[in-house]
């Protein structure tokens, strides 16, 4: 919950509520700056409606327009109502705050852990040797649109990304296995290696990082759980590509279920 409201946050996204549970008061969250009228127009009318109708309501008050239609009022609450899934709370027992009425209602997302984590991944051409297992190929994976599942990687295969055009690259990681296949992993003697777009001019950077014949500098590698993350130094500037290499027999074939670049070190 909490990376959640910081990636939001981050990026400088606006948001009123992030909300942990499609089903009424559960796991919403809130900025500790807004709880003081929040609170107010709950005390106001709490013993008239449901806390989570009261929620709705609001958010209606909030952003919507009554010279607008219904569509643009959902439009604007999707805005700063944020959802996140897999629902990270279940709706326990059957007693209502309505007096009378029995709530058997469930949450459908709870409990379904997705099999790949989509992301918006700045543009690039990526390739690899390893041959993808029917549709679920490196691209796909890298658009956000399925993971990759790679056959038996060997010694010396490549996992490219190429931007095309030098990036500020601040921030990587790769989840490699999934809920269904937690063993499909690169393993630990798989790297993590990055292409300057120019010589950095700080000599250290050459001397903190090992480096490869081609001039890569070796920057991480994946841990034991099959995750490589890390923060790239701002001297070395702009990126060119970023790949993995494979530098043992995985022994399994591979996924990677999560491929995030991004340009910012928080």
């Amino acid at each position: 919950m909490k990376d959640f409201a910081l990636d939001k946050t981050v990026r400088k996204e606006p948001w009123l509520v992030l909300d942990f549970c499609q089903l009424g008061f559960i796991g919403k969250m809130f900025k500790s700056a807004e709880l003081p009228w929040l609170i107010t127009f709950f005390q106001m009318f709490y013993n008239d409606k449901p806390v989570d109708w009261l929620l709705d309501h609001l958010m209606d008050t909030k952003v919507c327009n009554c010279e607008k239609d219904q569509n643009d009022c959902k439009l604007e609450k999707a805005k700063l109502w944020l959802h996140y899934k897999p629902s990270l709370f279940q709706h326990i027992g059957t007693t209502s705050s309505l007096r009378g009425k029995v709530q058997k209602l469930k949450d459908t997302q709870f409990g379904k852990i997705p099999l790949f984590y989509p992301h918006s991944n700045p543009s690039a051409t990526v390739k690899s040797p390893i041959n993808p297992y029917k549709s679920h190929t490196l691209n796909r994976a890298y658009l956000g649109e399925d993971f990759f599942w790679g056959l038996l990687p060997q010694p010396g295969d490549l996992v490219e990304f190429i931007f095309h055009q030098p990036y500020n690259l601040r921030r990587y990681l790769f989840r490699s296995g999934n809920s269904e296949h937690p063993s499909d992993c690169f393993n630990k003697n798989t790297s993590v290696e990055i292409l300057p777009a120019s010589l950095p001019e700080d000599a250290y950077i050459w001397s903190a990082y090992n480096s490869t014949t081609d001039g890569f500098l070796i920057v991480g590698c994946f841990n034991e759980v099959g995750i490589a993350e890390g923060v790239i130094d701002a001297k070395i500037g702009k990126i060119r590509e970023i790949r993995l290499r494979v530098h043992t027999n995985n022994g399994n074939w591979a996924i990677l279920s999560e491929i995030h670049l991004e340009d910012s070190a928080a």
